[in-house]
């Protein structure tokens, strides 16, 4: 095989570093040698560039975002975290993490607040790519599923005497560009950078993906051919400073990133290795025979998933298969079969460069429910190094309920405790826990024909549903589910038009049609109690409970209206406005929180609340047995109101139990014992210092409402 090179060596003075550019000539037939990069058609990996600076008090919460979406996506998503803007500007003292790069790339995504970040340089909608932190998760998720034009393969060594990293970058077009030019950009990423910032931990938080260099130049190499079939290989030998402004560069903390433009705007494609000794290597892919990702089960009966798994490397090679299972039940069982040969949790199998061969999954539920992800990888055992390929598919067996965590951001999955242990109060042991993605692909699948309710946590993330997701909530309560949903901002994201937020008429629709609710406006922080309608005829006995503000500073619970068809069901104390309403249809039932359930902050009054809209979803309880249920505490005003130095509170008790003092922000001071055979309570308030206090009883995992004590 002949192949055309042109060498050149370019010094770059002002960047302190010399790079050697390899460049061989577009190639349209097969490789005689091992290659880095797929031939296959694969679909865009997503590139991050988020905009970021110390004194960015949501910075945090949204590199925590940016994590998320790396963590559930292994090897499809590189984060470039760039420090740029006001709030990058170091202080006294302070290190500088900026880079000579950052304001032309903000200027040219029409950065307007932090964190705000691109997904692949892609509009979205408006006229610039940047996007609120809200955005991210969807907007990856809807790139991910796209195919890209070209396949970019990266290796990376380190010569430790010289500081040199070399860089081996691999281009296959499996499709026509429609430019005749791209350009492929190279950019030299830190972590584990420990410094300061605001809303982290002080000086000691940790910086990941850190931008220190664009070694292609602000806007990147030309890709001078495009066709379908071309294959670029290019060498970079990069030298390693020893500091960037005065910020240590360890090379084991860095990586190196790699993506491919269609113009300095658009990127297809890109990936991220470490810088010492990396590589994304294709190894092949284990794929799906369907697209069915989700199936039901049956106790004691097997269920199986048809995969193929195809090499890439050249010749026969060994690789291992390995199958995992999260959280699975100890009474299920998994195992799969290879050319005849049945094994439970790994095998080492051989394949042939481009051959597909059939591995079929078998499982068997037992008679616990649940709803179980399972994992398939495959590596190679020739070369470790090289990422393992892998695929999920889920099986559902005997689960009634599910609890379903909003998609955009980390929030959700902090606080479906609450919603699972609640579920467990209520005596359900029928349940399960799954992110939103995973429920639209069930609803896809026709796998949640046994799933009767649903709890969607969306907690404070944005945006709080997306249409897709939307359109399957409908689909669910149309075929006769009941829905529980929270979150303390998704009438202003789905009703206000503010910006940011993510309107549509698929939103109105589900908000007013299924919700059964009018947004009136967004909340403050001085709606931070709930009382129930006394009127009500499932919440009426619920006590009144603090919301307490887990959002450090963002407490934005919504004021909402009942529509015609519901009801009102607790009102805020601070204005009246309804926070929950509710409705029954002749195909579903519906509670909806406008603040967030995550946000009551009495374990008793969240676990009352979620009983009692288990038995009013499945009609386990009578009006007279819900009348029982929530009448074991009686506890009256104290006298006097306000006082100085005793007190005295009318009680009626079934069982002992335990009287707590309130402050006004929330946090108890005091507590105090109290038993069944006592009608009242006589209260010392000398250690209590003049102000606004409340009290209520805990007695069997229940809980009085909230009263006011004013002491002076």
């Amino acid at each position: 095989m002949q192949i055309l090179r042109k060498k050149q060596i370019i010094k770059m003075n002002s960047l302190r570093h010399y790079l050697i550019l390899l460049l061989s000539f577009p190639i349209t037939f097969s490789l005689s040698a091992q290659s880095l990069v797929a031939t296959d058609p694969l679909p865009k990996n997503v590139v991050l560039e988020e905009f970021t600076g110390i004194y960015c008090g949501y910075c945090p919460d949204g590199h925590a975002i940016g994590q998320a979406l790396m963590d559930q996506n292994p090897n499809r998503v590189a984060i470039i975290s760039i420090h740029q803007g006001s709030y990058a500007v170091p202080q006294q003292g302070d290190p500088d993490y900026r880079t000579s790069w950052g304001d032309s790339l903000a200027i040219q995504a029409g950065v307007t607040a932090y964190p705000m970040g691109t997904i692949n340089r892609h509009i979205f909608k408006g006229s610039h790519t940047a996007m609120g932190r809200g955005d991210w998760t969807a907007s990856a998720n809807q790139i991910m599923n796209e195919m890209s034009p070209v396949n970019v393969g990266v290796q990376s060594t380190y010569d430790s005497i010289n500081r040199e990293l070399n860089i081996v970058v691999e281009l296959y077009y499996t499709a026509n560009s429609p430019l005749p030019t791209n350009r492929l950009n190279i950019a030299l990423l830190q972590s584990h950078v420990f410094g300061p910032q605001l809303g982290g931990s002080g000086n000691e938080y940790e910086h990941m993906h850190m931008l220190r260099e664009l070694i292609t130049g602000q806007w990147g190499e030309l890709i001078m051919n495009t066709r379908q079939g071309t294959f670029i290989r290019k060498e970079f030998v990069y030298q390693l400073p020893q500091q960037i402004r005065e910020i240590p560069v360890v090379v084991e903390d860095c990586e190196i990133a790699v993506f491919v433009g269609e113009t300095q705007q658009e990127i297809y494609t890109g990936t991220v290795v470490k810088a010492k000794g990396g590589t994304n290597m294709y190894i092949g892919n284990v794929s799906l025979m369907d697209t069915v990702q989700v199936k039901k089960g049956e106790s004691h009966a097997t269920t199986e998933f048809v995969l193929q798994a195809k090499s890439s490397l050249l010749g026969e090679e060994e690789f291992e298969i390995v199958l995992e299972a999260i959280e699975s039940p100890d009474d299920w069982e998994a195992s799969f079969i290879f050319d005849g040969i049945s094994y439970v949790d790994s095998a080492i199998v051989s394949l042939e460069q481009n051959m597909n061969e059939e591995i079929i999954f078998q499982i068997e539920p037992g008679e616990t429910s649940g709803m179980v992800e399972f994992i398939v990888k495959m590596r190679s055992v020739s070369y470790p190094e090289a990422p393992e390929r892998y695929l999920h598919f889920f099986v559902i067996s005997d689960v009634t309920d599910l609890v379903v965590n909003g998609s955009g951001g980390p929030e959700s999955g902090y606080y479906d405790y609450v919603f699972s242990e609640g579920l467990e109060s209520a005596g359900c042991n029928t349940q399960s826990t799954i992110p939103a993605n995973v429920f639209v692909q069930g609803m896809n699948d026709r796998a949640f024909s046994d799933v009767k309710n649903m709890y969607l946590n969306i907690a404070w993330t944005f945006p709080s549903m997306t249409v897709e997701q939307i359109q399957s909530v409908k689909t669910f309560m149309n075929n006769g589910g009941n829905l529980m949903i929270s979150g303390q901002d998704i009438g202003w994201d789905l009703m206000s038009g503010a910006a940011y937020s993510h309107g549509s008429p698929e939103a109105t629709d589900f908000y007013q049609n299924y919700l059964f609710a009018d947004y009136l406006n967004d909340g403050n922080s001085s709606q931070h109690i709930l009382y129930a309608n006394t009127s009500d005829d499932v919440y009426s006995k619920v006590p009144s409970a603090f919301l307490v503000d887990i959002y450090d500073g963002n407490m934005y619970p919504d004021n909402i209206a009942a529509r015609n068809g519901a009801d009102e069901v607790f009102y805020y104390e601070s204005n009246d406005k309804a926070a929950v309403v509710k409705a029954a249809t002749n195909n579903f039932k519906v509670i909806y929180f406008a603040c967030g359930f995550e946000m009551i902050g009495q374990v008793p009054t969240t676990n009352q609340i979620m009983r009692q809209t288990y038995y009013w979803f499945n009609n386990s309880l009578s009006t007279q047995e819900f009348e029982d249920a929530l009448s074991d505490i009686f506890m009256g005003q104290n006298m006097p109101n306000p006082a100085k130095v005793k007190t005295t509170i009318p009680i009626s008790l079934k069982h002992d139990g335990e009287l707590r003092i309130i402050n006004s922000q929330g946090e108890m001071i005091s507590t105090l014992a109290v038993s069944a055979d006592e009608t009242e309570i006589a209260l010392d308030i000398t250690s209590f210092s003049a102000g606004v206090y409340f009290y209520q009883i805990i007695s069997e995992g229940r809980s009085s409402r909230l009263k006011k004590l004013i002491i002076f």
